[in-house]
């Protein structure tokens, strides 16, 4: 039997451990946690601030990352997310359906481009029917994003691929890339798919590939570098002043839906993974972002307020001044499964 004053530490040990649930609990429930890529921050940061505003109580925590990291984090690591963006949301399904969500919202479509400065070589001629001949030239330097780590990669290699169908050149990937990297090409009837391995093993200094293609738009502004791939909205809104980008036909910039049917999806990437069961066929569409809220989100409810916010004119506006486009409505591909209160403001994908 307890005497008087070890059962009075005991209750104090109890109640010390109820209360520090609670606590746990409730700082769970005042944070959001945001896992995005690049071009969208400024959205994201826009529709912050209002949030913060209207929700002084709760503190948002934001990782920026490329997209495939960005869900690996949720999917490997165990990390939890109230939402996850990424620069393509037809990659959500093969990554985290069903185990770890089960709904996409595709919000905005962007545009790819090539980023260079008044200092790159051959600044004065490039344009939108030339630059694939400036790039081969051999004192041309330029770069490009690891298409294994995200959809930056994949979607510039895509519009290289997709350049040898509108010029009417069959060599302008095998110049530029398969030349250059141990990223080859096959033809398979009118269809073209193209395999990274796990090394692409850049073969000269013309080529620079890395993880985030930010990282490349300061090294043509200090000339180490001549021109870059990327998408308009991650030059203008990740670049710093001084960039400049090569407006492309819209065969093969991916902004157009209308080719998606009988353009874009000619063209599909087979990325590396070291695990076969994860490996990720890639079908080019429309260059398009998503985003979801994993099933383990620990706020969903801060997250569909956060997100009604991110919907609406004030991310909406914010997308436009880094040139994305929104979405209006944004679609989704299950109405019944997003939350109640995003449903007016989305409609069932087609």
């Amino acid at each position: 039997m307890l005497k008087s004053n070890q059962l009075a530490m005991a209750c104090v040990l109890a109640a010390s451990a109820i209360l520090t649930g609670c606590t746990r609990q409730s700082d769970v429930q005042k944070t959001l946690v945001i896992f995005h890529h690049g071009s969208p921050t400024p959205a994201i940061e826009a529709a912050e601030k209002a949030f913060g505003l209207k929700y002084p109580s709760i503190k948002v925590m934001r990782e920026k990352d490329d997209a495939l990291a960005n869900m690996r984090k949720v999917t490997d690591l165990g990390k939890n997310a109230d939402i996850v963006y990424t620069d393509d949301y037809s990659i959500i399904p093969p990554v985290m359906f069903p185990k770890y969500a089960d709904f996409w919202i595709r919000y905005a479509h962007d545009e790819m481009t090539i980023a260079y400065a008044d200092n790159s070589k051959y600044a004065s001629e490039i344009n939108g029917n030339n630059w694939y001949d400036i790039l081969a030239r051999k004192d041309v330097k330029w770069g490009i994003a690891d298409p294994n780590a995200g959809p930056d990669g994949y979607f510039s290699l895509g519009q290289l691929m997709l350049s040898n169908i509108f010029y009417k050149n069959g060599k302008i990937f095998d110049n530029l890339v398969s030349a250059n990297t141990a990223i080859t090409v096959r033809q398979e009837g009118d269809r073209y798919i193209i395999d990274c391995p796990e090394n692409l093993s850049p073969k000269s200094s013309k080529v620079l590939i890395r993880p985030d293609p930010e990282t490349l738009y300061p090294m043509i502004l200090a000339g180490d570098l001549d021109y870059a791939f990327g998408y308009m909205g991650s030059v203008i809104g990740e670049g710093p002043a001084g960039i400049r980008t090569v407006r492309l036909p819209a065969q093969v910039n991916l902004s157009d839906l209308s080719l998606v049917q009988n353009t874009y999806n000619r063209v599909s990437i087979n990325l590396f993974s070291d695990r076969p069961d994860r490996r990720i066929a890639i079908t080019l569409g429309a260059k398009a972002n998503g985003l979801t809220i994993p099933l383990n989100a620990q706020n969903k409810e801060a997250a569909a307020n956060y997100l009604k916010i991110f919907l609406g004119p004030i991310g909406g506006n914010a997308l436009k001044g880094v040139h994305i486009t929104p979405i209006h409505p944004a679609e989704t591909n299950d109405l019944n499964r997003v939350p109640a209160l995003l449903r007016p403001l989305l409609r069932q994908a087609q």
